[in-house]
C-alpha cells in the first residue's frame, strides 16, 4: 500500500489564530508539535493495517508545518516546491491520498483560518463551475490520475466540504469553527486516538471510495483580491482568458497543466 499525506498548519486542535502558524519557528512550534502529533497517528493508522506499506507526509504549509525530528521514522518526510510539484504531477503511484491538519476553503462562514491558496491573494477557485478550495483542487488532482482520497481531519466546516465533494471518506473533527480566528477545540489526546482508527478503517474499505472526477475539458476559474494580481503571462498547454480585473478563466483538457500557474517555473 502506497498512501500520500498532505498536511497544513491551520487545521490541527489547538490552532485558531495566524499568528500561530507563521512567523518565527519558535513562536509557532506548539502548533507544529500538534500537527506532527496528528499526523504520526495518521502512519499508525496506516501501518497497523498494512505493516509493509508505503507512507509519504508533504509538509504543505509554506512556511514549515511538521517537526521532522519528532515524526514517525517509518514515514517520508517531503518538503519544498520542487518536490511538492513532483508529487502532484505522479499521484498515480501512490494507492490512496490523505489530509491532516486541513482547514476549509475561503469564504465559509465560522470557518477559522480559512483561505484558499492564499488569504491575501485569492479570493476562490472553481473547477468547471464548482467552488473548491485547497482541499478540493487537490482532491480533483487527484483524482484526475485515478486516486481517491479516503481520509480527511480539520475544523468541523472543513470536514463538512470534504464529506460533500467525496463520498464515503473517513473525517475527524479537531477543532468547531466559531469565526476565522475563534474555534472550540477537541483534547489532543482524543483527535489523536481519532484519526489513528478512523485512517486504520479508511485502510481497511479503500475500495468503497471512488476517485473524484471532473469531466473533461477543464475550466478553472481564479478570483483575485487585488486587480494586478491576475496574471497575464501565457502559459503551455492553457488557453486564459480575463473575465474582469479580477477573475481570470483558465482552460485546458489536461488538469495538470494547472499547476504551470501556480508554479510557472
Amino acid at each position: 500500500m502506497r498512501i500520500f499525506i498532505i498536511t497544513d498548519l491551520e487545521g490541527p486542535s489547538g490552532v485558531e489564530r495566524f499568528s500561530q502558524t507563521y512567523g518565527d519557528e519558535a513562536f509557532r512550534f506548539a502548533s507544529m508539535y500538534r500537527l506532527t502529533q496528528e499526523v504520526n497517528a495518521c502512519v499508525r493508522g496506516v501501518f497497523t493495517v498494512d505493516p509493509d506499506a508505503v507512507v509519504e507526509v508533504l509538509d504543505g504549509h509554506g512556511s514549515g508545518g511538521l517537526i521532522p525530528e519528532e515524526m514517525d521514522k517509518r514515514a517520508v518526510y517531503v518538503r519544498g516546491k520542487d518536490p511538492f510539484r513532483s508529487r502532484f504531477m505522479a499521484l498515480g503511484e501512490y494507492d490512496a491520498m490523505m489530509f491532516v491538519g486541513q482547514h476549509a476553503m475561503a469564504g465559509m462562514a465560522h470557518a477559522p483560518l480559512c483561505h484558499t491558496g492564499s488569504s491575501k491573494t485569492i479570493v476562490y477557485y472553481r473547477i468547471n463551475g464548482v467552488y473548491v478550495g485547497e482541499f478540493g483542487f487537490w482532491t480533483a488532482l487527484a483524482g484526475y490520475q485515478g486516486v481517491p482520497v479516503i481520509f480527511a481531519s480539520g475544523d468541523d466546516k472543513l470536514v463538512a466540504e470534504a464529506e460533500a465533494l467525496v463520498p464515503g471518506i473517513s473525517t475527524v473533527v479537531t477543532k468547531w469553527g466559531e469565526g476565522w480566528q475563534r474555534a472550540r477545540h477537541g483534547s489532543p489526546e482524543e483527535v489523536c486516538a481519532q484519526i489513528e482508527n478512523a485512517v486504520s478503517a479508511a485502510c481497511e474499505d479503500m475500495d468503497k471510495v471512488a476517485p473524484v472526477w471532473f469531466e473533461p475539458p477543464y475550466a478553472w476559474e481564479v478570483r483575485y483580491v487585488y486587480p494586478y494580481r491576475a496574471p497575464q503571462r501565457k502559459t503551455a498547454g492553457i488557453r486564459a482568458q480575463q473575465i474582469d480585473a479580477r477573475t481570470m478563466l483558465y482552460r485546458s483538457d489536461d488538469m495538470l497543466a494547472f499547476l504551470k500557474v501556480i508554479w510557472p517555473n
